[in-house]
């Protein structure tokens, strides 16, 4: 009886991981927000509570880390982690991921384009439905450069068209994760993993909301992003999916020496029918010769790679299989019926 107690009057709890680079103009206005959805959360009838926010610093250029630590003083909620170097983006997530102890996991970006009071939105599209991964999905352009979103989102499907995951133009920095999915995730994204893609590893159950999101630096404020730090992401989002790839070169390799191999054997007999009917002499075995045995070393050479690549899978974690707790979600059935329904 005291344990259906507590239970009943339990709550699901909230954690916001936020990597810091550059924001020093935007942290305290972030943090202001994010004090105004804990309010929210308080006077709602929602059955979840924030109960934490994780900056970690990643080597920041300007004087983001001595800010936070000032705001965390008069703040118990927060915790500034410092990484002793910088490790990027999805690594200081991840860092961030793994000192969670939320039912739930935000992740946000620094520069105040992501709106914590949207928060709420995200819950009640993944919550009731008992999904593990929400997206918010940008209504428009999100930077001030129509260039970079435009590129940004083809990139994308060109890598989903790759790889054969639909769920790759989904992937942005906004997100709300399971908690259990978010810890063993940030544990097994190593060096050079796309932190999208070991999420991936341990669900399928996504889902979007569509918000209006917005670079505030519009175009008066650099991003901390270059070009060659963008393909660097492009190439660490294909290079994550290594497997895939890899059969795409065993393919190539496969049917060109296969075509070649035909090749070869129909002018064999050819030249047996009708010797007169090859009137260059050596050239076309040669030809034939060379791109058979390129295609067959080609495929061989897949073949190796695939090995070492899953090897290397190995190595960095990826699981065999996955158990992922659900029934916490149960609490927001019976707090919210209605949002079921809806």
């Amino acid at each position: 009886m005291w344990y259906a107690q507590v239970e009943m009057n339990a709550s699901l709890s909230l954690s916001i991981v936020v990597p810091v680079y550059s924001g020093q103009p935007f942290l305290e206005g972030l943090v202001l927000r994010q004090e105004a959805l804990r309010a929210q959360l308080e006077a709602s009838d929602l059955p979840i509570r924030h109960v934490e926010s994780i900056f970690v610093c990643d080597e920041p250029v300007d004087g983001s880390a001595a800010l936070l630590v000032g705001l965390a003083r008069s703040r118990p909620w927060m915790t500034v982690l410092h990484l002793g170097k910088n490790m990027g983006q999805h690594s200081a997530t991840a860092a961030g991921m793994l000192h969670t102890s939320g039912d739930w996991v935000v992740t946000m970006d620094e520069d105040g384009q992501h709106d914590p009071l949207a928060i709420i939105d995200l819950l009640k599209a993944t919550v009731p439905t008992s999904q593990d991964l929400c997206y918010a999905r940008p209504l428009a352009g999100v930077h001030a450069s129509t260039w970079r979103d435009a590129s940004s989102r083809w990139a994308k499907r060109l890598v989903a068209f790759l790889v054969g995951d639909r769920f790759v133009p989904l992937f942005n920095s906004f997100r709300l994760i399971r908690g259990g999915v978010a810890r063993s995730a940030g544990a097994l994204a190593s060096y050079d993993v796309y932190l999208d893609v070991a999420l991936r590893w341990f669900t399928s159950r996504i889902c979007t909301v569509e918000l209006t999101l917005k670079d505030p630096r519009g175009g008066a404020q650099r991003s901390g992003y270059t070009l060659r730090s963008l393909l660097t992401h492009l190439r660490r989002l294909l290079m994550s999916y290594h497997l895939t790839v890899l059969r795409y070169v065993m393919l190539l390799g496969f049917a060109t020496s296969a075509s070649f191999g035909l090749l070869g054997f129909t002018l064999l007999v050819q030249k047996l029918i009708s010797p007169d009917s090859v009137p260059v002499q050596g050239w076309t075995s040669i030809f034939v010769t060379t791109s058979f045995f390129g295609g067959l070393t080609l495929f061989l050479l897949g073949l190796i790679l695939e090995r070492l690549s899953t090897m290397l899978t190995r190595a960095q974690g990826h699981p065999a299989f996955f158990i992922v707790d659900r029934s916490r979600d149960g609490l927001w059935t019976a707090a919210v019926p209605k949002q079921v329904a809806a």
